[in-house]
Parts: C-alpha cells; sequence; structure tokens
C-alpha cells in the first residue's frame, strides 16, 4: 500500500484543492493494477512518515502484529483502516471480534454487542495532562491536602475549563456526563452536593501560594523570558442583590449591566498570555488607584529584583501612576491621552509602515522629547471602523432632533422652552460622541418654542476624532517605531485573557450569596484559565493556532465506552475502552505530544 497526493482543480472557479489516497497494487491476468482503497482531505503527520503509516495500515488490514510503532501513527491507522473495512467487506475476512481481550480471546455473537456509558474523554484527557504537567497536584500535596481533597481539587479545576458552570452542573457533567473519573481515578458516582463548594473555600485561602507556584512552573516548562507586564481590569456582574458581599458595588459595567453589583478582576499577563497576578478588587473601584498595589504586590509572585516594562491602557496611565513606574525604576508604554502636536504638522509621506495585511495598513512616527517618545499611528481599518460609526452616530442624532422640529408644529405636542431643551439635553447625552460637534439654536417666544436650526461646527476636530490615529508614548528612548507598535500590540494578550474567562470558562455572571465564594468562583476560573493558556500556548509552538473552544469541540468526540456481548462460552463479557482516535483528534494529541490511546486505571470505588 502506498499514499498518492493527488491536486485537483474547481472548473467553475479555478481554485484547487489536495486529497490523499491511499492505494494498493494488485496483479491481474492483464498486467498490475491500482485500486483506490480510501480518498482523505487532510493527513495530520508530516510527509516522511507517511510510508510508516501506509505500511502500519497494510498490516493491520492482513490481521498482522504491528510492532515498534508510534502511537499516533499506530491509531491513525487503526482509524482509516475501518474507514477501508466499511467500504471493503472483503477485509473482513477473519470475522468480528469485540476487542484485544487481555484474558480472553472468545468470539463474541455479533447480535448482542451493546454500547452503553458514553462518556466525553477528549477535553478532559488533555486537561488533566497538562494539570499535572504544571505540577498542582504536587503543591496541594506540599499544601497538606488529603488525597480526596486533592481529587476534589483537580475536578473543581478541570471541571471549570471543560465543562464551565456552577458546582452543582459540575456535579452534575462529572457524574453522568464526562470520563474524568477515569482520569483521577475516583468513582464519583456519589459525589455530594456541597463537596465542590467546601473545596473552593479552602483553595482561595491558599491564592498567593498557588500563583507563586504557577509562575514558577511555568517560566520552566516553557522557558519564559517575562520582559512585559500587561495589566488591566475588566468586571463582572452578580445576579441578585449580593447585598452581604462586601466588594459588590454599583458602577460602570463592561458588560452593560450597570443596573447589578459588581465585582473587578485585576490581572498582570505577560508577553505570552500568562497569568502572574490577580487581584479582586471592589466592583466600583477606579482603574488608576490599582496600579501600585498590583505592582507592589507583584515582587511577591515575581522577586524584589523583578523590574518590568509595563504595557497599559489609557485609563490607568494617569501623570502620578507613570511617575510612580519612573520613580521605581520600572519602563512604561501606554496609550497617550493628549496629543503633542496637532495631526496637520505631520508629514504623511515621513511615516513608517509597521504592519500590513491583506486587511489593514498601519503606519508610525516616532516624535522624540528629552524624557518621552511619541508614536503617531494611523490604522487603515480602524479609520474604516471609526467612519462607520461617525457617519451612524451623525444620523441618528440629526434624525432625532429632525423628529423634535417636527413636534413643533403637531398641535397637542409640547412646545414649551424647558421641555424642548430637556430633550435636546438627552439626546445629547445619548450621542455624546458626536453631539460636540454640532451647534443647535433654539427661538423662543414668551416660553414656547418656535424654531430650531442645527448646523456642524468643529469640522476639523471631528475628522481628527473619527480618523484611525493614536498616539501611544514610552519612556524607552531606544526603541524605534516598529517594536513600539509590536509591544503596544501586546495588550490583545489580556484582552484575550478576559474575553476567554467571560465566555469560554463561566466567569459571568456569579450567583453565590457570600464574599469568599465569589472571590473562590473567580480564583478558580483564572487556575482554570492558567491551563487553557498554556495548552493553546503548546498548540502555537506545534503551528496549530485554535482557541480553546475549538480544541474543545474537536476533542469532545473522542469517547469513552462500555461495549459487552455473549461469547460463545455463553458468559457476557464487558469491557470499558476508548474510541479510536480520529485525524482531528491525532493532529492535537501528536502537537502536545500525547497517547492517542492511552491505557487507564480500574476506578477505586468509594464514597466521595
Amino acid at each position: 500500500m502506498f499514499i498518492k497526493k493527488i491536486v485537483k482543480t474547481y472548473k467553475n472557479t479555478g481554485r484547487s484543492y489536495t486529497e490523499y489516497r491511499f492505494v494498493r497494487g494488485y496483479r491481474t491476468s492483464v498486467g498490475p493494477r491500482h485500486q483506490t482503497l480510501l480518498t482523505v482531505r487532510e493527513i495530520p503527520i508530516p510527509e516522511p512518515q507517511w510510508k510508516r503509516l501506509a505500511d502500519t495500515m497494510d498490516a493491520i488490514l492482513n490481521f498482522e502484529q504491528v510492532i515498534f510503532v508510534d502511537n499516533s501513527i499506530c491509531s491513525l491507522a487503526e482509524y482509516y483502516c475501518t474507514l477501508i473495512r466499511a467500504r471493503h467487506p472483503e477485509f473482513n475476512s477473519k470475522g468480528n471480534v469485540l476487542a484485544r481481550h487481555d484474558d480472553s480471546d472468545d468470539l463474541v455473537y455479533k447480535s448482542s454487542i451493546r454500547v452503553f456509558d458514553d462518556r466525553s474523554f477528549g477535553p478532559e484527557y488533555v486537561a488533566h495532562w497538562m494539570y499535572e504537567r504544571l505540577k498542582l497536584d504536587d503543591l496541594f500535596k506540599r499544601l497538606g491536602y488529603s488525597p480526596r481533597q486533592r481529587m476534589l481539587i483537580s475536578l473543581s479545576i478541570i471541571g471549570r475549563l471543560v465543562n464551565p458552570g456552577s458546582e452543582n452542573s459540575m456535579r452534575r457533567w462529572a457524574k453522568d456526563l464526562s470520563a474524568i473519573d477515569g482520569l483521577i481515578g475516583c468513582d464519583l458516582s456519589n459525589l455530594g452536593h456541597n463537596s465542590l463548594y467546601r473545596i473552593s473555600d479552602t483553595i482561595y485561602q491558599h491564592k498567593n501560594d498557588i500563583e507563586v507556584h504557577l509562575c514558577e512552573c511555568e517560566r520552566e516548562v516553557f522557558n519564559l523570558q517575562e520582559s512585559l507586564c500587561i495589566y488591566d481590569l475588566t468586571n463582572t456582574f452578580f445576579e441578585g442583590t449580593a447585598a452581604s458581599i462586601s466588594k459588590a458595588r454599583f458602577g460602570r459595567s463592561k458588560e452593560k449591566r450597570s443596573d447589578c453589583r459588581l465585582i473587578s478582576l485585576g490581572m498582570v499577563v505577560d508577553e505570552q498570555g500568562f497569568c502572574k497576578k490577580s487581584n479582586i478588587l471592589e466592583g466600583a473601584v477606579s482603574e488608576p488607584h490599582t496600579l501600585k498595589e498590583m505592582i507592589d504586590s507583584l515582587s511577591s509572585t515575581m522577586g524584589s529584583d523583578y523590574i518590568p516594562t509595563v504595557v497599559m491602557d489609557a485609563g490607568i496611565a494617569t501623570k502620578d501612576n507613570l511617575q510612580y513606574l519612573v520613580d521605581r525604576g520600572c519602563s512604561y508604554l501606554c496609550v497617550s491621552k493628549n496629543r503633542p502636536i496637532s495631526v496637520d504638522q505631520i508629514d504623511l509621506g515621513e511615516m513608517i509602515e509597521v504592519h500590513k495585511d491583506r486587511r489593514n495598513l498601519v503606519t508610525a512616527k516616532i516624535f522624540r522629547s528629552e524624557e518621552e517618545i511619541h508614536l503617531f499611528c494611523h490604522s487603515q481599518k480602524m479609520e474604516c471602523k471609526e467612519r462607520a460609526i461617525q457617519e451612524r452616530f451623525n444620523k441618528l442624532f440629526e434624525d432625532d432632533l429632525e423628529n423634535i422640529i417636527s413636534c413643533l408644529t403637531k398641535r397637542y405636542s409640547n412646545k414649551s422652552y424647558g421641555k424642548i431643551m430637556e430633550r435636546i439635553g438627552r439626546l445629547r447625552e445619548r450621542y455624546s460622541s458626536v453631539s460636540r460637534f454640532y451647534q443647535i439654536d433654539v427661538v423662543e417666544t414668551n416660553g414656547m418654542v418656535n424654531h430650531i436650526e442645527f448646523n456642524k461646527i468643529k469640522i476639523q476636530e471631528e475628522e481628527d476624532r473619527f480618523s484611525g490615529s493614536y498616539w501611544l508614548r514610552t519612556n524607552l528612548m531606544d526603541w524605534n517605531e516598529q517594536k513600539i507598535w509590536d509591544t503596544y500590540t501586546m495588550l490583545n494578550k489580556i484582552e484575550s485573557a478576559f474575553r476567554s474567562l467571560k465566555h469560554e470558562l463561566a466567569f459571568r455572571p456569579i450567583f453565590h450569596r457570600t464574599g469568599i465564594r465569589a472571590e473562590a468562583h473567580i480564583f478558580i476560573a483564572i487556575l482554570a484559565y492558567h491551563l487553557l493558556n498554556a495548552i493553546c500556548y503548546e498548540l502555537q509552538f506545534s503551528g496549530i493556532s485554535y482557541s480553546w473552544d475549538t480544541v474543545r469541540s474537536i476533542l469532545s468526540t473522542h469517547r469513552r465506552v462500555s461495549v459487552s456481548g455473549l461469547t460463545t462460552r455463553q458468559t457476557m463479557a464487558t469491557r470499558r475502552m476508548t474510541t479510536s482516535a480520529e485525524p482531528s483528534h491525532i493532529k492535537v494529541y501528536k502537537a502536545l505530544n500525547l497517547n492517542p490511546d492511552p491505557r487507564l486505571k480500574e476506578i477505586r470505588k468509594g464514597k466521595m
């Protein structure tokens, strides 16, 4: 058998695609011929290993023993052979065997085979592997936790990563939907209602020790440079009153839920997205006031001699905070709130290209002073977006103004000066980003409005506001345009971390009614994020840029099942086994250097 690579072209579009054919050669009376046994669109192993894959498939189809073959190749060969046997029954000449038994080779009646107890295995397998690689179980053992408590801790963290939700839904997932019991080696059929709640409280008591351990372990395992310190805040909301939680405060919600009490999370991540420090704060906390506390507490995790380059957004980069960083010996890079010079004074022809792809072009120009560098940046993609926002808001604002003007001609409408000015004031507040560029003249007689006119003012200021340009500032005087802009885009790392926490790890909303449990809920999500980012970092290192949602979706079809059947000896044989890994599974497992066909120990029965 061999693999043939075929390139085909669509007649209508002219686009090409590649397919791979598994071909066997055979002799006939008129000469040698080729038979295509299977056609696929992708083979998830490098081309130098194709010959070994074809030889392994040839051996499996001929019922020969396979030895000295990589687990990924063997699993992939078994999967492809299953597809070939389904299409070519002549390869099933030796009958149906239930599985490779360790203690019996009895044949099983096909009509008696039953498959049951189907559970998810793939996402749990990857998450548990990373949990062990970060030596979290060893940490909790050193902290004095019993074996039962350590199993509950691993269940809480892995469960939040694989099946994000409440502790109650996690219990249902662990008992009825997941094969996590085989990975942690514990029977979960009697898992209690309050076990996961109680263990989350104890985890949060060791928050600082856990973060120090993870920081050191990730630095060692992934060889991190940790030259950047990216800091930002986000918040989430409580469902219910949350009146007894001291840190729950009303404030400006980033999810537009200002009707609920909020709690804030400050995070420091490095240039690879690994979390270095987290801090749970009051919901109404002011962003600029949190930087000093976070940088001071970071020394307990990274060491007192750690002097990072701090990257932050404009809301945190106040004059006092920048001076604090300078006094502490730290470098900084942030968005500048002020424009040192007018855009009219900049020669756009001298700007340097710092980024270009098929959807965007970013150019930049440096302006130096004695203590700082200011970088003027212009993004075509941002300009298109801002122009669209400008046009949309201008149209909505003018349409609503026309509605107010039309009321002046209606018979029963309220035309009093106070009421009209109130409506205009509310309109200016609703469209605050564009209303300041309009002048509205209201003409009234004896307290009744009889005429309204509006026209555009500050046209140049409006063009600058929606021009797709922004300013960066830093005290790193030896950096050029490219390095400053590349470092600034690292802010996307912490934004990505917040998106993962909110969308992939059930960070929001919070349903707990006590402060310690609400903070523990957030901290467990942060621990799950450590696993998430480490897994995605490993995949990116192998050239696979999947999000965790994609990885979880792909691996969800790798299952663990029980199979039973009546043997020829009239006994019922039952085996617990993992389904054969498919090419999409093997692609992920190979990138993580995982065995696609792991062997699990028998579960110890006992009460949780």
